[in-house]
């Protein structure tokens, strides 16, 4: 395996705290889900995880427009709150990646 450097470990990090939150949430339960909802094969999260990468801010992106997209079907009030909050947890993580890669840039 190839080695990790610094700003690809703060990478995975920010997955593994957004997975953890969205499981939490119960948005997703299984790594499974996590991959399906970034719109990706359900190996995709292991796989990049087997790899040393980090999810793509594409991935991530499109997860947050499934969740609106989901948002915007459902009517139910505290079913939106915990999707509200979700977004906001994958927009957050997006952010942390970007700023990552400028710090990655830099190095």
């Amino acid at each position: 395996m190839r080695p990790i450097k610094a700003h690809e470990q703060r990478n995975l990090i920010v997955d593994d705290t957004l997975i953890t939150d969205l499981k939490r949430l119960g948005v997703v339960q299984t790594q499974y889900e996590f991959s399906r909802l970034c719109g990706k094969n359900p190996s995709y999260f292991s796989s990049m995880r087997t790899k040393g990468f980090g999810l793509k801010i594409g991935s991530l992106t499109f997860m947050s427009v499934r969740i609106r997209k989901r948002m915007e079907e459902i009517k139910d009030v505290r079913v939106n709150a915990v999707l509200t909050h979700a977004d906001r947890l994958i927009q957050k993580a997006i952010e942390e990646k970007c700023r990552i890669q400028e710090l990655g840039m830099d190095q």
